[in-house]
């Protein structure tokens, strides 16, 4: 299940909307949304009770892949969003409805990108409960999560800090683990 709900996620988001108007594929707007809402709830519970043993380097992973997927996707949306504006700048009369189409879809893609970071969100938590990420660096992580483009880049970094931690860890437990225990000797 945690594996599948991200490719659920990614499929969903490319399932409809803005692919139904530009390119005659998919569903219509409110399936999308329906479809959205159900998979984007579904990840955030996932992200929210993963607490298995690796959940922190997992969780960054899926945050890093769902920001990279994503990046098609929002590209598509700010092309879109910015012609349909030009559209109705140029026609008198319907500049003033702009803001009814426009604000919509960018709030729809900040609260994809927010769905997207419950995983950056959650990694960065779990980590710095397990003692594998400083507080201050998961604040950081978490504090970029909420703005476009720099989440890409912090989902990426955070991947990177907690895989090099978790193999430090692996190395750290596996290395004590082959040492013999030394016992002092029994000296009178």
């Amino acid at each position: 299940m945690r594996t599948a709900l991200p490719f659920l996620f990614i499929a969903a988001v490319y399932s409809g909307g803005p692919f139904y108007d530009l390119f005659d594929w998919g569903t219509n707007w409110p399936t999308w949304g329906t479809l959205l809402l159900i998979a984007g709830v579904a990840n955030i519970l996932c992200a929210c009770f993963d607490r298995a043993e690796g959940s922190p380097c997992r969780l960054a992973f899926w945050d890093f892949v769902l920001k990279l997927c994503m990046i098609p996707f929002y590209t598509l949306i700010f092309l879109y969003a910015t012609g349909i504006a030009t559209i109705m700048f140029v026609i008198p009369g319907l500049f003033l409805a702009a803001p009814f189409v426009v604000v919509p879809l960018l709030a729809m893609s900040y609260l994809l990108m927010l769905a997207t970071s419950s995983y950056g969100f959650a990694a960065s938590i779990r980590a710095t409960k397990r003692g594998l990420l400083p507080g201050s660096f998961a604040a950081i992580h978490i504090a970029l999560h909420f703005f476009a483009v720099a989440d890409f880049f912090s989902a990426a970094v955070l991947y990177l800090q907690l895989r090099r931690a978790d193999k430090a860890r692996k190395a750290h437990a596996g290395a004590s683990a082959s040492t013999p225990p030394q016992h002092p000797a029994d000296v009178q």
